[in-house]
């Protein structure tokens, strides 16, 4: 632990902004002091019963700030794991700011964004993974993501990593035992091939459903590019069933991306409405048409749309030049003025002809979208949703083929150990048994300041 770990830390726990209510929080050892010099009730707070609301008020210096209720939660009772006070208040941003400052003037320091989160990790009440769904339950922003974020924060795939890597200390600790009797040494070889087979199966499988899990828990990126006039925006719009972005005959309306979610079978995904490819007339265009190819390049699947009642143009696929096919629809846009001979054969890409204007097809796109970006996966089947986790896994995965790999080869059992050692401990890195400084700060710097 930091020095700066035993502090008593405070912050305001509830969102910016104008509110019902607001909630002050503080932690440490000294909280229930800190607080106490402010509240004014029929209780005095060191003397409270743990997890009950008391009515009061909120006094700085000779004057009363406003008609709290607070609740004072100690030690191993408490979230974090020590002495927590809440105090709430009403919601007004110069209120909570004043209350805050008072109690930072009294000897609390303002906490750090997922400093409270931290405590509760460092203090063994959630492990790290827990932490982690914490704040992927406050970012979700579709059902399927929420629901995968509680699931992790019940102990969601938590057992499955400390299995994992028990099973590989179990093998560990029989081939050391080994290396104490050499003549059994192939004897303890046998004996744990099989559980490295398992264990390497296993985690072979956990590092493919991260391809799942991310969709989940990020969401998808739909692109929508093709030329100038194709009629992207109107299909956002209608996609969006609201009027997003400007649409006008103009050639060239819209010059920069346009972000907008929707949730489709409980997943988040983003449409971006591109700037039509073109040959540039400006430096607008040209930065519309980079931040274009930038859209097309991080989306899970791109719609590349055309008018198809005019001629194709030339350069169509230079579009989308990098992108997997598989990852690129044709979307025949303007249906409804039929269709032009050169839109009715084969194409390099799926295809779909729809109309913005009549939303003709426009059922047919979205469930094409939902097969495409969507996995149909139960958020509760236990797939891996951090990248953290996945490289971890690929860390043990590698580390586990070479130890099978220095089996085969009948290399010293010394060397199949330490690869074995590797492999758990990656593995314990998941859940933050073993950690450090640096990867702690990495994880909470990305938490809200209050939580």
């Amino acid at each position: 632990m930091r020095p700066s770990d035993r502090d008593t830390i405070v912050a305001i726990a509830t969102g910016q902004g104008e509110a019902a209510i607001g909630i002050v929080r503080l932690s440490g050892p000294e909280a229930v002091g800190i607080a106490s010099g402010f509240f004014c009730g029929s209780h005095v707070l060191n003397r409270v019963e743990d997890r009950r609301l008391t009515y009061g008020r909120f006094v700085v210096g000779d004057q009363d700030l406003d008609e709290v209720l607070v609740s004072v939660m100690r030690g191993s009772r408490s979230f974090t794991g020590e002495d927590t006070v809440e105090v709430n208040c009403h919601g007004g941003p110069l209120l909570l700011r004043r209350a805050m400052e008072a109690l930072v003037e009294a000897g609390a320091r303002p906490a750090e964004p997922g400093e409270f989160t931290r405590r509760a990790f460092l203090n063994g009440r959630i492990d790290l993974t827990q932490a982690e769904a914490i704040a992927d339950m406050i970012s979700a922003g579709a059902d399927r993501g929420l629901q995968s974020a509680y699931f992790q924060l019940r102990g969601g795939l938590r057992t499955r990593f400390e299995d994992l890597a028990e099973a590989l200390r179990d093998s560990l600790t029989l081939l050391e035992a080994g290396l104490d009797f050499y003549e059994d040494a192939e004897v303890e070889q046998d004996a744990i091939r099989p559980s490295l087979k398992r264990a390497a199966e296993e985690i072979k499988g956990l590092i493919a459903s991260y391809r799942h899990g991310k969709t989940i828990r990020d969401g998808a990126v739909v692109a929508l590019a093709g030329p100038p006039n194709a009629g992207k925006s109107s299909l956002l719009n209608r996609l969006l069933e609201e009027d997003r972005a400007i649409v006008s005959p103009v050639s060239g309306t819209t010059r920069d991306t346009i972000e907008e979610s929707i949730a489709l079978d409980g997943i988040r995904v983003t449409l971006v409405d591109t700037a039509g490819i073109a040959k540039p007339r400006d430096a607008i265009e040209r930065e519309g048409a980079r931040r274009s190819r930038k859209a097309i390049a991080r989306a899970a699947l791109v719609l590349l749309v055309v008018d198809a009642s005019v001629p194709a143009a030339a350069g169509l696929e230079e579009m989308v030049t990098g992108v997997d096919p598989d990852n690129v629809v044709l979307v025949k846009n303007k249906n409804d003025l039929g269709l032009h001979a050169d839109w009715r054969g084969d194409h390099a890409f799926q295809n779909l002809a729809v109309s913005a204007l009549t939303g003709e097809g426009l059922d047919s796109l979205r469930k094409l979208v939902r097969v495409r970006v969507i996995t149909v996966s139960d958020p509760d089947a236990g797939v891996v949703t951090h990248a953290r986790h996945a490289e971890a896994l690929r860390r043990a995965g590698d580390a586990l083929g070479r130890a099978t790999g220095a089996l085969d080869d009948g290399l010293p059992q010394e060397v199949v150990a330490v690869e074995l050692r590797e492999a758990a401990d990656a593995l314990a890195e998941i859940v933050g048994e073993i950690t450090s400084d640096e990867i702690l700060d990495r994880i909470f710097s990305t938490f809200c300041i209050g939580k």
